[in-house]
C-alpha cells in the first residue's frame, strides 16, 4: 500500500499548527445592510483578475461580506500537496496518499524513478501538476502518461528544495473512478444545488443528495480558520460500490502563484450555465444568512450588463420558487 512521506508530513504539521492557531472563525459575521453589487464596481473588481470576466460578481460578493481574499493563501492551500497532506491530517484514509515528484526523484535518482514509482503506488498512480486550474475542460484529462514517458525517457525535472510548496508536481495513488462531483461549499456549509457530475452536463438533483451529505458531515473535522471565509469547489470521487473519496479543492480568492490574481470555480463562469450558478450562489447566502442581495444595472454601456442581467433573472426565479 502506498504510505505518505514523513518530511512530507512533518512540514504539513507545521502548516496546520499555523492554520489552528489562527484566531479566523469558522463563519465570518455577515454585513448587516443589504449587498449591492453594481455594475459601476466591475472597474475596480477588474484589477487583478485571473479568471475570466464572468467571475467579476463572485467577487463582488466576496468582498461584500467581507472575505479575505489572501486568506487561505497564507498557508498555500492551493497547492495539491500542502491540500492533500492538511486533509490527510484531519481526515485520514478520505484523501488517497499524494506525494512530491521532487521528493521521490530525488530519493531514487532518474536512472531508478520508474521503479521506484511503480514500487511506491503498486496499484496504480495519477501524476498532475502542483498548481493548475482548468484540467476538466482540456481534451485530455489526464496526462499521467505523458509525465512517465519523461521519468522513462529522463527527461522529468526535479525542483532541488526540499519545502512541500515548491514541489511543481504531485503524485497520487490512483482512484478507480465511477463518477465524479464537483460540490460547492461557502465556509462551513454545502450549496445544495450547487453539486453536478465533473464530467457531464446538466441538473442532477436526484443524485446530490448522498455526496453533498458525505461531504457535509466531513466539515467539522477541519479547524475554523481552514474553512473560514473560504468559497471552496472539491472535486469528490465515487467508485462502483458508492464510495467517496476527496480528491482535491478549488479554492476562490487571490492566487499568489500560478496564474497569479483573483481566480473562483470555473462553474461560476460556465457561457451557458454560469448565470444561474452564480445566482444560486447568491440565493445561498440570501437564504442561510438572511442577506438581501441586490444587482443594480447602473451603467447602460458596460459589456457585463448582459450576464449581471441573466444573474437577476435567475435570482428572481429561484426567489420565486419557479426553478429549483
Amino acid at each position: 500500500m502506498p504510505q505518505w512521506d514523513p518530511e512530507e508530513l512533518r512540514q504539513a504539521e507545521e502548516i496546520a499548527r499555523a492554520i489552528e492557531s489562527c484566531p479566523v472563525p469558522k463563519r465570518h459575521p455577515r454585513p448587516a445592510a443589504p449587498v449591492r453589487l453594481r455594475l459601476s464596481d466591475l472597474p475596480e473588481l477588474r484589477v487583478g483578475l485571473a479568471s475570466t470576466a464572468r467571475a467579476l460578481p463572485v467577487r463582488a460578493l466576496c468582498r461584500a461580506i467581507c472575505f479575505d481574499e489572501e486568506h487561505p493563501f497564507r498557508w498555500r492551500l492551493e497547492h495539491k500537496l500542502v491540500q492533500a497532506l492538511a486533509i490527510n491530517r484531519y481526515l485520514p484514509g478520505h484523501i488517497p496518499v499524494t506525494r512530491g515528484m521532487g521528493r521521490l526523484g530525488r530519493q531514487y535518482g532518474a536512472a531508478g524513478l520508474a521503479q521506484g514509482l511503480k514500487r511506491e503506488f503498486p496499484n496504480g498512480l495519477y501524476i498532475k501538476p502542483a498548481l493548475g486550474d482548468s484540467s476538466g475542460e482540456r481534451p485530455m484529462k489526464d496526462v499521467t502518461c505523458y509525465y512517465l514517458e519523461a521519468v522513462d525517457q529522463r527527461r522529468q525535472p526535479f525542483p532541488q528544495s526540499e519545502c512541500i510548496t515548491d514541489e511543481d508536481t504531485v503524485v497520487q495513488d490512483r482512484l478507480f473512478i465511477e463518477k465524479e462531483y464537483r460540490i460547492h461549499t461557502l465556509e462551513d456549509r454545502v450549496i445544495e444545488d450547487l453539486t453536478f457530475l465533473r464530467y457531464g452536463n446538466g441538473n442532477i438533483p436526484g443524485e446530490r443528495a448522498r455526496p453533498n451529505a458525505w461531504l457535509q458531515a466531513l466539515l467539522p473535522a477541519f479547524p475554523a480558520a481552514f474553512l473560514g471565509q473560504t468559497l471552496l469547489g472539491w472535486d469528490i470521487a465515487m467508485d462502483a460500490k458508492g464510495r467517496f473519496r476527496i480528491i482535491e479543492m478549488n479554492f476562490t480568492g487571490f492566487h499568489p502563484v500560478h496564474r497569479r490574481g483573483f481566480q473562483c470555480s470555473g462553474y461560476f463562469q460556465d457561457w451557458d450555465w454560469g448565470a444561474s450558478m452564480t445566482a444560486r450562489l447568491f440565493r445561498f447566502v440570501e437564504k442561510v444568512d438572511g442577506l438581501a442581495i441586490d444587482i443594480e444595472l447602473d451603467v447602460d454601456d458596460s459589456p457585463d450588463k448582459m450576464f449581471y442581467s441573466e444573474i437577476a433573472r435567475w435570482l428572481k426565479l429561484l426567489r420565486s420558487g419557479e426553478v429549483k
